[in-house]
Formats: structure tokens, C-alpha cells, sequence
């Protein structure tokens, strides 16, 4: 459930990866990275409701596709 702040509505990593349908890791490495704003408090990392809106509104970088594809798929095992 997000976290409410006044008039701001947070979600830490494990809600946005429910919601989204990641891996937890996905969305850690987007907030590392700095394309997805975030802010990391006691250890956890929120985003607000407006960093998420900003997120999706913005275009793609171009080959970005293949790239969230195997973040989000589990890695095979080796033999």
C-alpha cells in the first residue's frame, strides 16, 4: 500500500514492482541509475506519484527494450 504524506503519495520498491509486474532488482537498478527519481530514506527507496507520472511520459531511450527484457527475466541456469 503507498505511503501518504500530506497530499503525496509514495511507493517504495517492492510496491511499484507489484504493481509494474519487475523484479525488485529492476526497479533498484532504474532508481541507481537516476532514470526513475527516487530518494533513499533508512534504507529504502520511495518515489512519488508525480516521479512516476514524469517516468512514463518521457520517451524511451532508443534500445531500451531489450535491456528491460532480460532484467526482468529470470536468468537461465547454466549446465
Amino acid at each position: 500500500m503507498p505511503l501518504h504524506v500530506g497530499s503525496l503519495t509514495l511507493y517504495d520498491v517492492e510496491e511499484l514492482s507489484e504493481r509494474l509486474h519487475v523484479h525488485e532488482v529492476t526497479v533498484r537498478k532504474l532508481l541507481r541509475t537516476g532514470r526513475l527519481p527516487g530518494r533513499k530514506l533508512a534504507k529504502r527507496w520511495y518515489v512519488s506519484e508525480d516521479a512516476l507520472k514524469e517516468f512514463f511520459l518521457q520517451p524511451e531511450p532508443a534500445g531500451d527494450d531489450e535491456e528491460a527484457e532480460q532484467d526482468s527475466e529470470p536468468a537461465e541456469s547454466q549446465r
